[in-house]
């Protein structure tokens, strides 16, 4: 009840946090979750973690399942509150699984508490309790500490108390590889715990039994996992995320070893934590005295574990469970999608916790001063607690967190473009936009000194429409209530067609790597769907509306639809485009084909514009109903509208590969709209 109390005391501050980062997409934006059925229960099963938002390789049903139940089955929605206490309830017992562990193996109840509280209270914690979506480190984290006490269990029965134990050890298994990838550390552990504390060829059969039983859900999971990733479209992962996937094998792991020594320093002093660790915060290792620093630090770090094994077992089972813990994640065995992230530490920080009681307690012993290590060690559990209570306000919302995250990691683009996003999303007015510039630009320009190859188009997207928001709200009404663009504002719009361009640049680039990839991989050329940041053209088709480059605008509009057709405001920048070359029915048929393909009605007040002058002469085009205003399919001109459209759209999705969404259009032409075979023929 103590060590609960204490966690909760660290994280009171926490439970009216909002959804900050990737909890957007993963938890708001995924309508699996929305309701507890069968279909949304299989479609978590069936894809990946970050579905339907995009792909990143990343197989996590059991967590998805997490958040299912606290959206419908506790009726939490969109209120974070819910989110935050599962988590606590989590972490929670976590802390007792650790202190059964230290007790179990330090055989003394004052430093198991001890252990257990430091590990709880521990800042670099707080990326995986208060970060809502940190939830896929606490259960595998649960897998890893109550699969271990599990085993030892199975490991001291006999007869079908064994058995039990090992079911028991498959079930939590299962739920860890099935909550996150890191969880395999689990066989790692129990791997290590019998080389540190081998008792003779008798522990064989237990640990053969032991292992049998992780590899089978483990073995469950990857072939599950492979069959999901098989039929979802390619990961792909960023340099900017890991950079050491642009450096050589050498230079990469040198790198990541100084990071190791990163992270035993945010153990030791977490005064400075970050969110974000993207590029260019953490140097290529090149030989520098930091460097050295770093491959000295670890040097000891594994040293000293060795020496431990002779020396204390229990110390250097700690301390190997803390690497062992890090091995997946740490860029040595494997490169992953990122190059440094505090949530990594979860599990590691264990070890250190428990190395750094044992510390404090053999100094006590050895001065005689019986009081040193619990009056030490009870002043540093409560200046961590207040430290992550400290923490917990940066946690507060996307602003809070990108302010604190800048301040912590200056030299990320990624900091500073979401620092850019918080500020405007935080003023629907604009009137901030001059900060905003500012943020954004400073991505830009960490981006900027990277080739095209490695390079981000949709940073470019965003501080492209900034530029462009500024030269809007610096257009003048003139007193026949005309606007007029002042030369500030025209060199705000340049800017952005300059930025806007050069992310074009980066888009082209990066979609032939991926053309060449897919055909490297035996793809054929034809069955290679179009790649490319959708946003960026229709920010550019924008931007060159402004500076009244009509055709300009068109393409890039064109394009957008191209990349993706759902987005209503590609076929409202066609239109746009169009109508004032005297091209109006090709601007009412795009905006007709943005109504199919998006059902939205905003695109009906421009529309009903278009027919007025001249493209609807019978003046039926548009019907009022009580639901509002619709397509009127009985009208001639609109029937060949909806045809015609339909089938440009079927001609798109048969070209970017998407044979469901064609057929969908097809039937509803045909079945809705009465729309005959021949008038669907592709043009």
């Amino acid at each position: 009840m103590a060590l609960c109390l204490v966690t909760l005391l660290a994280y009171s501050n926490s439970f009216h946090n909002g959804f900050v980062l990737d909890s957007h997409a993963i938890i708001l934006n995924d309508t699996r979750i929305r309701e507890a059925n069968a279909q949304n229960i299989g479609q978590i099963f069936e894809h990946t973690y970050w579905w339907p938002t995009t792909e990143v390789g990343l197989y996590r049903p059991a967590t998805t399942l997490s958040y299912l139940f606290n959206y419908d089955l506790l009726g939490n929605g969109q209120t974070p509150d819910g989110y935050h206490w599962i988590n606590y309830l989590l972490h929670s017992f976590n802390v007792l699984l650790v202190y059964a562990l230290a007790l179990r193996l330090l055989r003394k109840f004052w430093p198991a508490v001890f252990t257990a509280a430091l590990w709880a209270v521990h800042p670099v914690l707080t990326e995986s309790v208060t970060n809502i979506i940190g939830r896929a480190d606490l259960l595998a984290a649960m897998t890893t500490l109550s699969g271990l006490l599990l085993y030892l269990k199975s490991a001291d029965a006999a007869g079908w108390r064994r058995w039990a134990w090992l079911a028991g050890l498959m079930a939590v298994t299962t739920i860890g590889v099935f909550s996150k990838e890191s969880a395999v550390a689990i066989l790692g552990v129990v791997v290590l715990y019998e080389i540190a504390f081998w008792s003779g060829r008798e522990r064989l059969q237990g640990l053969a039994l032991g292992c049998g039983a992780i590899a089978i859900p483990m073995a469950a999971m990857l072939l599950q996992r492979a069959r999901v990733l098989a039929a979802s479209a390619p990961a792909e992962f960023s340099f900017v995320d890991n950079p050491l996937q642009g450096a050589s094998f050498l230079k990469a792991r040198m790198t990541a070893i100084a990071v190791g020594a990163k992270y035993l320093w945010l153990l030791l002093w977490p005064a400075k934590l970050s969110a974000d660790y993207s590029y260019s915060q953490i140097p290529m290792a090149s030989g520098t005295w930091h460097d050295w620093m770093a491959w000295l630090a670890m040097a000891a770090v594994l040293a000293a574990t060795a020496i431990l094994f002779r020396v204390n077992r229990v110390c250097f089972f700690f301390g190997a469970f803390a690497l062992v813990a890090l091995a997946p994640v740490a860029n040595l065995l494997f490169l992953t999608g990122t190059i440094m992230a505090e949530r990594f530490l979860y599990l590691p920080a264990i070890g250190f916790a428990a190395c750094s009681v044992m510390a404090f307690y053999a100094v006590s012993e050895r001065t005689h001063v019986r009081l040193l290590a619990p009056i030490a060690l009870a002043l540093i559990v409560a200046a961590l607690g207040v430290r992550t209570w400290e923490r917990n306000f940066d946690w507060k919302d996307d602003l809070s967190l990108a302010v604190a995250s800048v301040r912590t990691s200056p030299n990320s683009f990624k900091t500073h473009l979401g620092l850019g996003i918080s500020l405007a999303d935080s003023d629907p007015t604009h009137a901030n936009i001059s900060e905003v510039i500012e943020q954004t630009d400073q991505s830009v320009a960490i981006l900027n000194s990277l080739p095209d190859s490695l390079n981000v188009p949709s940073v470019y997207a965003r501080a492209g429409a900034n530029y462009r928001i500024k030269g809007d709200r610096l257009m003048q009404r003139a007193a026949d209530g005309r606007t007029a663009a002042p030369a500030e504002s025209k060199r705000a719009y340049q800017k952005s067609l300059e930025i806007l361009t050069r992310g074009v640049e980066i888009d082209r680039v990066n979609d032939e790597i991926y053309r060449q990839r897919k055909l490297a991989h035996g793809t054929p050329a034809d069955q290679i769907a179009p790649a490319g940041v959708a946003v960026l053209y229709t920010d550019l088709a924008t931007t060159q509306l402004r500076l009244g480059n009509n055709k300009e605008a068109y393409d890039a509009a064109v394009h957008a639809r191209i990349l993706n057709p759902e987005v209503a405001d590609s076929y409202l920048l066609m239109a746009q485009a169009l109508a004032p070359r005297g091209r109006k029915e090709e601007a009412a048929l795009a905006l007709v084909e943005g109504v199919l393909v998006s059902g939205s009605r905003n695109l009906l007040t421009p529309l009903s514009v278009l027919y007025k002058y001249g493209v609807d002469p019978e003046g039926c085009g548009i019907k009022q109903t009580e639901s509002g205003p619709l397509l009127n399919n009985l009208c001639g001109t609109v029937h060949k509208e909806i045809c015609t459209g339909s089938a440009e759209l079927m001609g798109l999705y048969h070209r970017s590969l998407r044979p469901e969404f064609e057929a969908d259009m097809r039937s509803k032409a045909m079945e809705q709209f009465s729309c005959t075979p021949d008038e669907l023929k592709e043009r």
